[in-house]
């Protein structure tokens, strides 16, 4: 009978345990649920007010991008390209021809090749083409940043201005014949930005579904995310290739003290933090290879990943807090965009809640409808990315094969959560590719 007792007593002060955790953690755990829900609705809010921008003002937005702006004078800008290519022997041919062709004053552009690490025929096809080149032999791993502020040195790229313009561009690009005349366009006028990004377009958008889904969502970025921030005067972002900037601030990018796998992220934190603005020149075009095939994406994907989470650890939320105590909008905009999970996540996300709000009505912060209503709005999403490459209607079926991709971005979070993800540069371009 004592037992017996004993046993009550144990069932009755577990159930008084249990209710009293379940009393403390359930309203955390619903109130965490109501905070998730509402930062993926802010999140939302930040990609569909462009879009929503971008569909009211379409007209304004194209005349933009396809009638450029009358020249503001002769050509006087100074340009120093800078091209890093590690064994890039099949496609730098292409970019120096496209250099050389270009509707500007020969004298006025100096062309650098940095062979990083080549173990191919890259600084041959440079000097062949009679354009400055700079080798560059270390132990790995080696970055393109690092080939950068070696040709900074090199080139005794300072803080002190000179009246240069340093353009960044990759060694799979192509430059259209007018792109250095509408930079010296946007740099000659009177109260210009001192940083420019230009207009990015993918150049075998059709060689296969990876190529069209990667080429739609750089068209996004450009229209959507860079072309309704310039019909406001706004800041835009920095993507890295097609960068130009005046050489005294370029001095000062190649000395920041650290930076990530995203050297583009960073170098817009150090202007945003300063106040220099970026301005968009979508009448300077230049086109760029993909690589064509689902491994070698991830593969850059998940590259991506690791240098877009370490650049949010380090700015993100200093630059939000920052900007929201200031009053200071370009660094709120660009700290929105450092936290903005990548978009994969954001649908499964979405995706989740509307089909958790179907069983669990009580727990969900908005109607049930209306998570449906955002899954279809990025459907829209994905279907004007595709619209702006003129995909084929069969390439519209492209978006069903979405859950692959984000199980894959998933795959990257998690392994980039657990520290497994890479921390150094790597070629995604096989040597049987490049040869």
């Amino acid at each position: 009978m004592k037992v017996s007792q004993n046993k009550v007593l144990g069932a009755i002060l577990l159930i008084v345990l249990l209710s009293a955790i379940n009393g403390v953690f359930k309203p955390l755990m619903v109130s965490s649920l109501y905070v998730m829900q509402a930062l993926i609705v802010l999140y939302c809010l930040h990609i569909f007010i462009p879009l929503v921008i971008f569909i009211l003002f379409y007209t304004n937005i194209r005349d933009m991008f396809y009638k450029p702006a009358a020249p503001a004078g002769p050509n006087t800008t100074e340009f120093l390209l800078l091209i890093p290519a590690h064994n890039e022997e099949r496609l730098l041919p292409t970019l120096l021809s496209s250099i050389h062709a270009q509707n500007y004053p020969a004298s006025l552009v100096t062309p650098v090749v940095i062979a990083d690490n080549c173990q191919d025929t890259t600084a041959t096809i440079a000097r062949q083409a009679g354009v400055t080149c700079l080798e560059r032999f270390t132990k790995p791993p080696s970055d393109k940043m690092q080939a950068l502020m070696y040709a900074s040195e090199k080139m005794a790229i300072t803080s002190q201005a000179r009246g240069r313009v340093v353009c960044v561009i990759d060694a799979d690009c192509r430059l259209e014949r007018n792109f250095l005349m509408e930079l010296d366009n946007m740099f000659s006028r009177p109260e210009a930005a001192a940083a420019v990004q230009t207009y990015r377009y993918v150049n075998n958008t059709f060689a296969s579904d990876v190529t069209v889904l990667d080429a739609a969502a750089e068209a996004l970025r450009q229209w959507l995310l860079s072309g309704t921030r310039k019909l406001f005067g706004m800041d835009t972002f920095v993507y890295g290739l097609g960068f130009a900037v005046r050489d005294n601030i370029f001095g000062e990018l190649m000395r920041l003290p650290e930076y990530s796998l995203a050297e583009d992220k960073d170098w817009k934190a150090y202007l945003v933090e300063r106040e220099i603005k970026v301005d968009f020149c979508p009448a300077a075009r230049l086109s760029y290879e993909v690589v064509d095939n689902s491994q070698a994406f991830q593969k850059q994907r998940s590259r991506w990943l690791a240098g877009h989470f370490e650049t949010l650890k380090k700015h993100g939320f200093r630059l939000l807090g920052q900007g929201l105590l200031h009053g200071k909008f370009a660094q709120i905009d660009f700290a929105c965009e450092l936290l903005q999970p990548p978009r994969s996540i954001l649908l499964f996300s979405i995706l989740f809640f509307a089909i958790a709000s179907f069983f669990f009505p009580q727990y969900s912060l908005l109607a049930g409808w209306t998570w449906w209503v955002l899954a279809v709005v990025f459907v829209l999403y994905g279907f004007i990315g595709l619209r702006l490459i003129r995909a084929k209607r069969h390439h519209y079926l492209l978006l069903l094969s979405g859950l692959n991709l984000m199980l894959n971005i998933l795959k990257s979070v998690v392994a980039i959560t657990f520290g497994k993800s890479s921390q150094t540069w790597a070629a995604t371009r096989t040597a049987a590719k490049q040869a």
